[in-house]
């Protein structure tokens, strides 16, 4: 009889600890925690529980003396958890549960100590996040207040500049003139440039030429030759403008040349630096059909660039994109 009733001890403390374990995963350790001394008091009858670690009180529920024996001195056990229930166990089986709930209490404090850590690890990385929000903000202020401070002084001029060609100050010579109009076009250079280096920031794509691999890259049994793609080997190829619009206009460019035999693809400087020159050429058989042409012009003129679009005597799309400012482009070869 005596072991039966043990046997339904044992059991009856495995499925607790289930319990308790399902309750830390729910929950929170912190719960699994709690969960653990209400039912070491439930099993042995206890009033009071509490949990240390070392000599740290990390939980107690119920009656718990304000003051607690010291524990051993021995330095291997300064950090070992112990659980104490009030009153001290007297009986075998209650001296059993205290020792398995003592055995499981390790586990659950190494998770807790994972999951403060881990919420520590969070509040630095949100207190980096807002400390890097309000820097950014503060340098979108300044970028403005700059752009705002170096245009001023070059509408003056060009105004002053505007007034003296159209004679507002009196007679000019023909060389007076042409400085004049020098100065007026180099006024204008600088007011675009400042607008570029100065405009609020555009989310960017870091490489294009990921995006041109996978949407030319061959479709199985499709019976076509794999299109040839000239693209720069010694750097990335960084643009601005969305990701989600780069990847529509190379899936519009593969698209209109699908029902081509051979299609090359280069892409490169262009003449007029910061720019991109893409060129997509294919054998008869590619048709781009008027949608696809309205779809390329739109992503196109949305993104900055120029299309022009040859049918005779081949498909022969040229494209000129923007490329990302604070990444020069290589001068055409």
């Amino acid at each position: 009889m005596g072991r039966r009733i043990e046997d339904d001890l044992d059991a009856r403390m495995e499925t607790t600890l289930t319990a308790v374990a399902e309750q830390a995963l729910r929950g929170g350790t912190r719960a699994g925690l709690e969960a653990l001394l209400k039912a070491s008091l439930r099993l042995t009858g206890a009033t009071g529980a509490a949990l240390y670690e070392g000599r740290v009180c990390v939980m107690m529920v119920g009656n718990v003396p304000a003051r607690r024996a010291k524990p051993t001195d021995s330095k291997s056990t300064k950090r070992a958890s112990v659980l104490e229930v009030w009153p001290a166990p007297l009986t075998t089986s209650q001296r059993s549960v205290v020792a398995r709930f003592s055995a499981f209490a390790p586990a659950l404090l190494a998770a807790h100590a994972r999951e403060v850590a881990q919420g520590a690890r969070q509040a630095r990385l949100l207190e980096d996040k807002q400390r890097l929000e309000r820097t950014v903000a503060a340098q979108d202020k300044r970028r403005s207040r700059a752009a705002h401070d170096l245009r001023t002084p070059l509408m003056v001029i060009r105004g002053y500049v505007d007034m003296m060609i159209k004679g507002t100050g009196g007679p000019l010579g023909a060389q007076a003139q042409r400085y004049l109009e020098r100065i007026a076009k180099v006024a204008a250079d600088q007011k675009d440039l400042i607008d570029r280096r100065l405009a609020p920031s555009v989310p960017g794509l870091d490489d294009l030429r990921p995006v041109l691999e996978r949407a030319f890259a061959p479709v199985k049994g499709r019976g076509r030759a794999a299109p040839t793609l000239t693209l720069p080997e010694e750097r990335t190829v960084p643009v601005r403008g969305a990701r989600a619009d780069w990847e529509l206009l190379a899936r519009t460019l593969a698209k209109g040349t699908a029902g081509a035999v051979a299609v090359d693809v280069h892409l490169g400087p262009a003449l007029e630096a910061p720019h991109w020159l893409l060129r997509v050429q294919a054998c008869p058989g590619a048709a781009l059909t008027a949608r696809n042409e309205a779809v390329l012009r739109q992503l196109v003129g949305r993104l900055g660039g120029t299309l022009a679009v040859a049918v005779e005597p081949r498909l022969d799309i040229t494209l000129v994109l923007p490329g990302d400012d604070a990444f020069p482009v290589p001068a055409h070869r």
